[in-house]
């Protein structure tokens, strides 16, 4: 499979070897099978959970699966439970393509490890059970049971910890970074509900467990349809969660050679290489601009080059990425593209950085050996650029912005020292900068129109209110507000006054809210608010009184035909949703409201 997977392959093996001997030895043992149909559905259930389930942080493992584990080992023996969670963990990277990254060799690389990690890890729990005492099956609950059944969530905990541990360390990643407490701590949340299916089973209260049955069922789809969904663009973010900090941390720089040393160490964190590459594109002069260049944590002189040199030029012409997993079986076209140089090149993976369908620049990196990069790399890697791209587009207009500045101070500071009276253009000229300055960063976080917030300032606040959140314990609440029947509005009375009743109602809504609130335009009619602090409950009532006020106001002083009624949807952060994922909450909830009545609180 490639140097890169090679010692992954050897501790995969040897975990697989280990697990198979132990749980071959145990099955001999049995005297009994489940009939082939009953094996079929728990594996189905398996799948079923990895599919719709809630999903851990970072690394997008479904952390509900404790549930159908805990259930077999308390209803079947250990080797037997053990052999069929094991088999649903070795289909599921064949079934899931972002979780295995869309390849092949990623699929069976999870599979190889998954299953046998998951064997040993519900053989030890089921053995740390019997010897703690723990009765089996467990066909109801007293006292004495609850220690065995600690000590069995524990172990199974343990073991699935210390081996992803060897997974990703093996794998050259950051463990600190993946195993964060609410990770760790997310599975022993389910061990309950496997505890309570394994107690309605084993006592024959069958129609209690179908009905269990069907409340999980339920519970896991809706759980799932509200915060599973997606844009199309961030479906693909589960294999590495580290893709959203890198976005937060290419996000506001204001220097290309600040944003390059940035984007070297989020590449850093999420590849290998030995040599990489951020390169900008200079049409005018048709050049390749080497902003940063390391090779072996050494850093290389900045310099340019043609435009159509080498591979970085044959990847510009065509707009594509580029991956070589072996550069000893690579096409002789692209060999003679290759510049002549003493390193040695093994694989490598060059991406472009596209901003409104051009090429702005290259991503790139390399390493010695082949078959260290595999299509999942450059899957990674394509989405890293994107981010990367949008970020240039940023720090170049800043820059732009900053050079003309400090050129036009320069320019002003010679003059005055020559001739006193250019003194006053130079204020003047510089009064004009800042004032641009001023507008160019309002006009990127408010509105034209009404003047409050836009939407980009919304998702910045909005995260920036999460951390706090997270950080102090408080509540935090967002509503979605929508004028009603504002499409009436528009064709009735003209675009003037609806304009007009959208200043009205953002002024309206930003002297009610608090100081510390933020009301935001998020869409033609439609408004955000960020209310820190408050709770759903609390949300729902100060919400309540915005209504009522809006709906009292004196609109006729706007138009005297004009009446404004508002409806608004709430949802509170639950400590690990996404800011796309609370939005989409919350405007369930406006739907709700909307499908009321409108002009309602939901």
């Amino acid at each position: 499979m490639g140097s890169r997977y090679r010692a992954l392959i050897v501790y995969s093996l040897l975990l697989a070897a280990v697990t198979g001997a132990w749980l071959t030895r145990a099955l001999i043992a049995e005297h009994e099978l489940p009939p082939a149909w009953a094996i079929a559905l728990c594996i189905a259930v398996c799948l079923f959970i990895w599919q719709f389930g809630l999903r851990a942080p970072r690394i997008g493992l479904i952390s509900m699966e404790r549930v159908p584990q805990i259930g077999l080992l308390l209803v079947l023996s250990p080797s037997v439970a053990a052999a069929i969670c094991a088999t649903a963990s070795l289909l599921w990277p064949w079934l899931n393509r972002g979780y295995s990254q869309g390849s092949m060799k990623v699929a069976a690389l999870r599979s190889l490890h998954n299953a046998p990690m998951t064997a040993l890890m519900l053989l030890a729990a089921g053995h740390a059970y019997q010897v703690a005492g723990g009765r089996h099956p467990l066909a109801d609950l007293v006292a004495g049971d609850i220690w065995p059944l600690i000590v069995m969530a524990i172990v199974a905990q343990v073991v699935n910890l210390a081996l992803m541990a060897l997974f990703f360390q093996f794998d050259g990643r950051d463990v600190r970074r993946i195993m964060t407490p609410v990770y760790v701590l997310t599975d022993f949340v389910f061990v309950p509900a496997g505890i309570l299916a394994a107690v309605l089973y084993n006592s024959g209260q069958y129609a209690a467990f179908a009905l269990f049955a069907v409340l999980m069922v339920v519970f896991v789809l809706s759980v799932n349809s509200i915060g599973g969904e997606s844009p199309s663009d961030e479906k693909d973010r589960a294999p590495l969660l580290r893709l959203f900090e890198a976005r937060r941390a290419l996000h506001g720089a204001r220097r290309i050679d600040a944003l390059g040393e940035r984007i070297l160490a989020e590449t850093r964190a999420l590849f290998r290489f030995d040599e990489f590459y951020f390169v900008l594109i200079d049409r005018d002069h048709r050049q390749l601009d080497i902003r940063v260049h390391e090779r072996r944590e050494a850093r290389m002189p900045w310099r340019t080059k043609p435009m159509d040199t080498g591979l970085f030029g044959w990847v510009t012409e065509r707009a594509e990425p580029l991956l070589i997993e072996d550069w000893t079986q690579t096409d002789e076209g692209l060999r003679r593209r290759t510049e002549v140089t003493e390193k040695e090149t093994g694989s490598l993976i060059i991406v472009p950085l596209i901003e409104s369908g051009i090429v702005i620049g290259l991503l790139s990196v390399q390493h010695t050996e082949p078959g260290v990069y595999s299509n999942a790399d450059l899957h990674l890697m394509r989405q890293l650029a994107e981010q990367v791209a949008a970020a240039v587009g940023d720090a170049r207009a800043f820059e732009d912005l900053e050079d003309y500045r400090r050129r036009l101070e320069e320019r002003v500071a010679e003059r005055t020292s020559d001739l006193e009276k250019a003194n006053w253009d130079k204020e003047r000229l510089i009064a004009v900068l800042r004032e641009r300055s001023s507008r160019l960063e309002r006009e990127t976080q408010e509105d034209p129109l009404t003047g409050v917030a836009n939407r980009r300032l919304f998702s910045q606040r909005l995260a920036a209110e999460m951390e706090v959140a997270l950080a102090v314990g408080q509540p935090l609440t967002i509503a979605v507000a929508d004028l009603d029947h504002f499409k009436i509005v528009n064709d009735q009375l003209g675009h003037a006054v609806g304009d007009l009743a959208l200043r009205e109602s953002a002024a309206l809504l930003q002297r009610l809210c608090r100081e510390n609130d933020l009301v935001a335009r998020i869409g033609g009619e439609e408004f955000a608010l960020i209310l820190p602090g408050l709770t759903r409950e609390s949300g729902v009532e100060f919400c309540e009184n915005l209504r009522q006020r809006v709906e009292a106001h004196d609109w006729h002083a706007v138009h005297q035909e004009l009446s404004v009624t508002i409806s608004i949807g709430l949802s509170q952060w639950d400590g690990s949703a996404e800011v796309a994922e609370l939005l989409k909450t919350a405007d369930i909830q406006l739907y709700r409201a909307k499908r009321a009545g409108r002009n309602q609180v939901a």
